[in-house]
């Protein structure tokens, strides 16, 4: 259990943030650490693109990440896994390739329908599509389905005793964009189309071991070289990197069907940190106590951004309509930073140095967007063309 104050912390941002049931982990010299808010300590949670990782260690074992991957011209293993293809990340709703082992073949058969946004290599846009994409290939050098090369290859290596691809054992809940109020998500199984980007349920102590397994060997090594630059810091093959107090920290977060999630690692201090919610809001609550456990365990303290002063002058370019192929966010000027409409919300976002933005309010408070190329923006990671 871990000490008093760290606990009363997580009780006051569980309960500021609306989140019904929180597990969190830590791992250090060997010792690990958890407390479980409103669940049980083993409960099993969505940890959605937390698999990231786990793919990318299945991809690294059967494929050669230079070779080309076939479907999309020019791209390689490693684009996919590095988010940096310049493909679109979506391919509306999976649910309709059904839950047959043909699913995720039926799927990378229609993604010469993604949008192309630009060549490989040039620009760093999320894209669960390559996931997808790189989750058939490594299957099929396998000579099994995705989900039994990845359980028996990389689950099974890493120890993750209660991972697979079965639904939570608790309900998600998302945010009802009128009242402010939770509303349990209603959007049934996880396509089994998906599950190369996200599919995986876990307990916290999974996701501690999975930690464990990157930090002790040369795949988690492999994973954690930079790639590219992406709002907030850089990105290797399924995993994130910000740089804190003169420290990496790797990591990797998870948002699908009212679940949150997050694991983070700090290679020079051995630390693993493992989180997990049920809750729309709960990406606030986990981001909030992994920078507790860093400052707690191992006095690194992550300093906010720093501002900057933009002129209208330089803002009014950036304002108008973005659109990606489900995606539609409207931009506008306010005062001396921006405000941006998406989904039926409306946020602030002030200027920072080096030309990103953060959001100020609501559920994605304290994340950042960028305009990298002329005539698009990237918002929630993702590239938008600006249409009006």
């Amino acid at each position: 259990m871990p000490e008093q104050g760290f606990q009363d912390v997580a009780e006051t941002l569980r309960e500021r943030w609306d989140v019904p049931a929180l597990a969190v982990g830590v791992s250090l010299g060997g010792r690990r650490e958890r407390l479980a808010l409103g669940c049980d300590p083993d409960a099993r949670f969505r940890i959605a693109s937390v698999t990231k990782p786990v793919t990318a260690a299945l991809v690294l074992a059967t494929l050669d990440l230079d070779a080309p991957v076939g479907v999309w011209p020019g791209v390689t293993a490693r684009h996919l896994l590095s988010h940096t293809s310049g493909y679109d990340c979506e391919l509306g709703d999976l649910r309709r390739f059904g839950d047959g082992d043909d699913a995720l073949p039926r799927v990378v058969a229609e993604l010469g329908g993604v949008r192309r946004w630009t060549d490989p290599g040039r620009v760093w846009s999320y894209s669960n599509a390559g996931y997808w994409l790189a989750g058939r290939l490594a299957a099929g050098a396998a000579g099994t389905s995705f989900e039994e090369a990845l359980l028996e290859r990389v689950c099974a290596a890493a120890g993750l005793e209660a991972t697979g691809f079965d639904e939570p054992q608790l309900d998600g809940f998302d945010v009802d964009a009128r009242s402010g109020a939770l509303v349990r998500n209603e959007e049934g199984p996880y396509p089994r189309a998906r599950r190369p980007s996200g599919g995986l349920v876990a307990p916290v102590d999974d996701l501690l071991r999975l930690g464990e397994w990157l930090l002790a060997g040369e795949v988690g090594e492999a994973l954690r070289v930079p790639v590219a630059r992406r709002p907030g810091g850089e990105y290797g093959l399924g995993l994130m990197l910000d740089r804190v107090d003169g420290h990496e920290v790797w990591h990797h977060g998870g948002d699908y069907g009212g679940f949150q999630s997050l694991l983070a690692l700090v290679p020079a201090r051995g630390l693993v940190f493992g989180g997990l919610t049920n809750s729309r809001t709960g990406g606030q609550v986990l981001r909030r106590l992994l920078d507790e456990t860093l400052e707690r365990s191992l006095g690194v303290r992550r300093e906010p951004p720093a501002r900057a002063s933009r002129p209208a002058v330089e803002l009014e370019p950036l304002a108008g309509r973005y659109e990606a192929p489900d995606t539609r966010v409207e931009v506008r000027v306010a005062g001396d930073g921006l405000e941006v409409a998406a989904d039926g919300a409306v946020v602030r976002a002030r200027p920072l140095v080096g030309g990103e933005f953060e959001v100020l309010d609501g559920a994605s408070a304290g994340s950042r967007f960028d305009f990298p190329l002329p005539g698009f923006a990237r918002f929630s990671s993702r590239l938008v063309e600006k249409v009006g």
